[in-house]
């Protein structure tokens, strides 16, 4: 790799740590972007859209999910527009066209039998509280991994999720099964609540779990239950229930931290019961009323 284009890189990345990216962000850059100039050897200054087809084909051929190719995207256009301002690159090659072009598929929210299927696996103390607070809370898999026990407000049953996704804080609500599951998991902690993460790697009780970590914990837990589900699954039911159970999409955007309300509305979209009893609700008054 070019000096030129190393010096860029590097810049990028402290760009990207100044602005207060996440760490998870900053290195899924870094790696996406060392991984389509490992293929790329035209200078920077040089870089056309003809490469980024050639990287695009590429990605297809191997067999790469369309989410995958896109945010390999995302982050090269983010370091040509950076490399503009830098006065390094003279336009951006990474054009519209280039992105795969997708449906927006709904969420799949899991239904009661799923969920009691999926933490009938669970037995180990940790394991549990962390998935029964992602279902309770619906956090993100990046803000469970990040959580430390000074986030907590045990006085208000509450958790301070700091630096969320798009860096925006928000407070949401912990249900009693999810507080008790959790002093049961921090009583199982040989350091005791002297810890600062409240979910920990078991071979190295200091160290917090990784996002990749809890993400292989639930293909385990899932397979073993038989059922199709993932962390961002817990998210999606706990936004539906919310829905289900008369929650208003503003309060929902909320809690989940959205910064615009059509992620949130997206819910309401699946919300088959809420639509039906909201019929049965109204049609009772029509009729009550004698009107036909």
């Amino acid at each position: 790799m070019d000096d030129i284009r190393q010096t860029a890189l590097d810049r990028f990345r402290a760009y990207l740590e100044r602005r207060q990216f996440s760490a998870h962000t900053v290195a899924n850059y870094s790696l996406d972007l060392r991984l389509f100039f490992a293929e790329v050897a035209v200078p920077l200054a040089q870089l056309s859209y003809r490469e980024v087809d050639q990287f695009v084909e590429q990605q297809h051929r191997q067999g790469h999910a369309w989410a995958t190719i896109n945010r390999r995207l995302y982050a090269l256009k983010h370091f040509c527009d950076f490399c503009l301002t830098q006065h390094l690159m003279g336009g951006n090659p990474v054009k519209p066209s280039h992105f795969v072009r997708r449906g927006h598929p709904l969420p799949k929210a899991l239904s009661r039998e799923q969920l009691q299927r999926l933490f009938a696996q669970i037995a180990h103390p940790m394991d549990r509280a962390l998935f029964l607070v992602m279902l309770r809370c619906g956090l993100r898999v990046s803000e469970a991994a990040q959580l430390k026990l000074d986030h907590i407000d045990w006085e208000h049953q509450a958790v301070d999720i700091e630096q969320g996704k798009g860096r925006k804080d928000r407070r949401v609500y912990m249900s009693p099964d999810a507080v008790a599951s959790v002093q049961q998991c921090l009583e199982q902690h040989p350091g005791g609540r002297a810890l600062g993460c409240v979910f920990w790697t078991r071979k190295r009780a200091q160290q917090p779990l990784s996002v990749k970590a809890i993400q292989k914990k639930m293909e385990r837990y899932a397979k073993a239950a038989g059922i199709t589900a993932s962390c961002h699954s817990l998210r999606h039911t706990f936004a539906s229930n919310l829905l289900e159970h008369g929650a208003e999409v503003v309060a929902i955007r909320d809690f989940l931290g959205h910064s615009q309300i059509a992620s949130s509305e997206r819910y309401a979209k699946i919300s088959s019961q809420k639509i039906k009893q909201e019929y049965i609700r109204t049609m009772q008054k029509i009729l009550k009323q004698g009107q036909v």
